[in-house]
């Protein structure tokens, strides 16, 4: 499912019909109640909420700092959220900044994606309330803001609007940039005319190589990023691998003509999957584009789409279960 098919007919059901009017009204609806209710939540009782306090009080010490050690460390160094920051904080206050990344970005993403398919609009809901989603706006809002503008691009019409505001994104939150690249790979993929399962393995060897490199390439750039990767143990249970493992052999069971229409999703989703083991940045480069494969989900044909829909379903409960207990579901401070 392409930027340009879910654009289409967005205020139409099945057969061409007109949507009953709280059907077209229930995106706007719902993206604001969304929002509203992530943005009361208390702004201290929450994970990194100090640094993001930090950032709109400080941004402009931190980008003059990477502004001396040259070019390429400021633009490894998201310059684009610190510049938001800046103006931002000229007139709110610390608190008010990072409420205003809160709510923008989750009314955003929430907005764009209910719009897009009316029919499919309950399973977008149960996208936008899973975790890897909805910490976005709870502790990692970088990444919230960053997905919010690269989601505007992924669905904006005009191309040069959509290759700007997808780029912009990596200077939010890097991992957009290896999102970016893997949009460019695909892309270029396209002209080798290979059978749409031998583009997807040559994407993948790819991908694999450069994902064991990403620690070295950010070290190179003096991106702040390669500190973390250095010091940074693989935290991870295997289940999200087993899971998400599955569904890449649903979608690369499903047929040409799938692959072909959703090669970008495939290759997020086989990225992540061959650097899984890789980098700790494997998964914040698949939250950063899960929306993607989401969509590619929804265009499964036949049996195959309520298989990865409910399967979807109970791995968010399953996520949720292993929270129970903890301090705001895992994401407070204790």
């Amino acid at each position: 499912m392409t930027a340009a098919n879910t654009s289409a007919s967005l205020l139409e059901g099945d057969a061409g019909r007109p949507l009953p009017w709280y059907l077209r009204a229930f995106p706007l609806v719902f993206a604001l109640a969304y929002a509203a209710i992530l943005v009361s939540l208390p702004i201290d009782a929450f994970l990194d909420r100090a640094n993001y306090l930090v950032y709109a009080q400080y941004s402009s010490l931190i980008l003059l700092r990477y502004s001396i050690d040259g070019l390429s460390a400021l633009l490894a160094n998201e310059p684009l959220w610190l510049l938001l920051n800046i103006n931002l904080s000229r007139y709110l206050y610390p608190d008010q900044v990072v409420r205003a990344f809160i709510f923008v970005p989750a009314f955003l993403v929430a907005w764009q994606l209910t719009r897009r398919n009316p029919r499919h609009a309950i399973w977008m809901v149960l996208f936008l309330l899973s975790p890897q989603v909805v910490k976005n706006h709870i502790i990692h809002l970088r990444q919230g803001v960053a997905l919010s503008v690269f989601v505007l691009g992924y669905f904006a019409r005009p191309t040069w609007l959509r290759i700007a505001l997808m780029a912009m994104a990596g200077f939010i939150h890097s991992s957009f940039l290896v999102v970016d690249m893997i949009g460019v790979a695909v892309w270029l993929s396209d002209a080798l005319r290979l059978a749409p399962r031998a583009r997807a393995a040559a994407l993948i060897i790819c991908f694999t190589i450069i994902g064991g490199l990403i620690g070295v390439i950010a070290g190179s750039l003096g991106a702040r990023q390669a500190i973390t990767f250095a010091d940074a143990n693989l935290d991870i249970s295997g289940l999200g691998f087993l899971f998400w493992g599955a569904i890449l052999v649903l979608f690369a069971s499903s047929g040409a003509a799938f692959l072909r229409q959703n090669m970008f999703g495939f290759t997020i989703l086989a990225f992540y999957l061959v650097t899984y083991f890789l980098t700790p940045l494997a998964g914040r480069i698949f939250e950063s584009g899960m929306f993607v494969v989401f969509f590619a989900g929804l265009d499964l044909p036949g049996y195959r789409r309520p298989l990865f829909l409910w399967a979807f379903a109970g791995f968010t409960l399953a996520m949720y279960a292993t929270r129970l207990g903890q301090p705001w579901l895992g994401w407070g401070v204790g």
